[in-house]
C-alpha cells in the first residue's frame, strides 16, 4: 500500500513556524535583549548592536552557501541543522562571561539563522508548490509578522528570570519547536541534470520531485543564470527596493519624532500599520500573483514605493505620514513574494537553491547600504533629502523590473551554438 501523500501546504506551515521563531525570539526581541543585558552587566549597548548586525549580515552573506547546501543535502536537513546550531548558540550566549564571548555566541546564532532562515524555507516552498507557488510564497513570511506577538512573552521572561535563563529557555523552545517544524519540509535534493550534447528543443521536463515540483533538464544552473541579464536586473531591482525598505525601517520613527515632533506612540502606530500593510500585501499578492504578469506587478510596486517615499519626504501632518508609511508597507508586501516567484519562473527549480542563495547574497547589500546611507544623508542634509534620494533609488529599480525579460533556456542556447 502507498502511504498517503501529505499536502504541500504543510511545508508553508512548517516554514512559517520557523520564521516566527526567528522573528519573535531573535530579530524582533533584540531591543529587549539589549536593555536587559546592558542593565545587568554594564556592557556597552554597542556589543548587542554588533550582534544584531552580525545576524542581519549572516542571513544575507551566508545565503549562497546555504542555497548550495539545500541543492545537495535538501532543505529539511539544512534547516534542521540550522535549528540545532541556533539553539546551541543561545545556550552559549546564556553562559557568556564577557562581551567577546557574547559576540562569539551570536556568530553561532547567525550561522544557525541562515541555515534555518528564509533561503532554505523558500527553496522548500518552491520545490513543494509547482502550482499556487506565488500564494505559498506570499503566506510563508506571515510567520515573521506573527512572530512579533511573542515579544511580550520574551520581555516577561527577561523581567522574571533574567536574560541568561531566558536565553536557555529560548534555546529549548527553538530546539523542540524548530525540529518539529522541520519535519514538514521536503527532503528532496536537486535532481537537475545537465543537458546532454545531443539535446535539442524537444527536451521538455526532468524527473518529478517528490515534493511536487519538476526539475527540467534545461533549467538554468547557477553558472548559466549568472550569465543572463535577467539575473542581474532582478538583483538590481530587488536590491534597490531593499535599500529603501531597510532605511525606512530604521529612520521612520526618528523622521516622525525628531523632524516633525510627533509623539513616539503615534510613530509606533505608523510602524504597526506599515507591518500590517506588509502582511496584507503578501496575502493579496499570493492570491493574485499567479494570475498577473509578475514583472509588471513588481514595477508597479516600485512606483508605489517611490511615491510613498516622496510623500514621507514632503508631507508634515501625522495622518499623512502614517498613511504614507502604510502605503509603503503594502507595496513592500505586494512586491516581496514576486521576487522569489520571478526567479523560479525564469530559472526553474533544478538549481534554485544556489540561484536563490547567490541572489540573496547580492541583494542583501541593500540591507546594509540603506540604513547607512539614510543616516549619512539625514545627518548632512536632513531627512527630506534622505528620503528623496531613497525615492530616486527605487525609481531606478522600477526601470530594472520594466526591462527584465525571461531568459532563454540553456537547451535553446545550446542549439543556437551548434547551428
Amino acid at each position: 500500500m502507498h502511504r498517503a501523500t501529505r499536502s504541500p501546504w504543510w511545508v508553508v506551515v512548517g516554514g512559517s513556524v520557523l520564521l516566527a521563531l526567528q522573528s519573535g525570539l531573535i530579530m524582533s526581541a533584540f531591543g529587549a535583549y539589549l536593555v536587559a543585558i546592558t542593565a545587568d552587566t554594564g556592557w556597552s549597548p554597542g556589543v548587542v548592536a554588533v550582534g544584531y548586525a552580525i545576524v542581519q549580515l549572516g542571513n544575507g552573506f551566508l545565503a549562497p552557501l546555504t542555497g548550495w547546501c539545500c541543492d545537495r543535502l535538501g532543505a529539511r536537513a539544512v534547516a534542521r541543522a540550522g535549528t540545532v546550531i541556533t539553539a546551541v548558540g543561545f545556550a552559549l550566549a546564556g553562559a557568556a562571561t564577557g562581551p567577546s564571548h557574547l559576540v562569539a555566541a551570536v556568530v553561532v546564532i547567525a550561522l544557525g539563522c541562515s541555515a534555518a532562515g528564509v533561503t532554505p524555507l523558500t527553496v522548500a516552498v518552491v520545490q513543494a508548490m509547482p502550482q499556487r507557488r506565488t500564494l505559498a510564497l506570499g503566506l510563508l513570511p506571515t510567520g515573521i509578522a506573527l512572530g512579533g506577538l511573542a515579544v511580550p512573552l520574551v520581555t516577561w521572561a527577561l523581567d522574571g528570570w533574567g536574560w541568561r535563563a531566558t536565553f536557555v529557555g529560548v534555546a529549548v523552545v527553538t530546539l523542540v519547536v524548530g525540529v518539529a517544524a522541520c519535519a514538514a519540509l521536503p527532503t528532496d535534493r536537486s535532481v537537475r541534470r545537465r543537458v546532454p550534447a545531443s539535446a535539442g528543443l524537444d527536451v521538455k521536463a526532468g524527473e518529478p520531485v517528490r515534493g511536487g515540483g519538476h526539475a527540467r533538464t534545461d533549467d538554468h544552473d547557477l553558472r548559466a543564470a549568472l550569465r543572463t541579464a535577467a539575473f542581474w536586473l532582478l538583483v538590481a531591482g530587488h536590491g534597490a527596493a531593499l535599500v529603501a525598505v531597510s532605511a525606512v525601517n530604521l529612520h521612520l520613527v526618528p523622521l516622525m519624532t525628531h523632524e516633525h515632533g510627533i509623539p513616539l506612540a503615534t510613530a509606533g502606530l505608523a510602524v504597526a500599520l506599515m507591518s500590517t500593510g506588509q502582511l496584507l500585501g503578501q496575502v493579496v499578492t499570493g492570491v493574485m500573483g499567479d494570475r498577473v504578469d509578475k514583472r509588471i506587478l513588481a514595477a508597479v510596486c516600485m512606483v508605489v514605493h517611490t511615491v510613498a517615499l516622496v510623500a514621507l519626504a514632503t508631507v508634515s501632518g501625522a495622518g499623512l505620514l502614517v498613511l504614507a508609511a502604510t502605503v509603503h508597507g503594502v507595496a513592500w508586501g505586494l512586491r516581496g513574494p514576486v521576487m522569489t516567484a520571478l526567479r523560479a519562473d525564469y530559472f526553474g527549480v533544478g538549481s534554485f537553491g544556489s540561484i536563490m542563495g547567490w541572489s540573496a547574497g547580492f541583494v542583501s547589500i541593500g540591507l546594509v547600504v540603506g540604513p547607512l546611507l539614510g543616516t549619512a544623508l539625514a545627518g548632512a542634509n536632513g531627512y527630506r533629502a534622505a528620503f528623496l534620494v531613497l525615492a530616486a533609488i527605487t525609481a531606478t529599480g522600477t526601470i530594472a523590473f520594466g526591462v527584465v525579460r525571461r531568459p532563454r533556456r540553456p537547451s535553446v542556447l545550446l542549439r543556437e551554438d551548434r547551428s
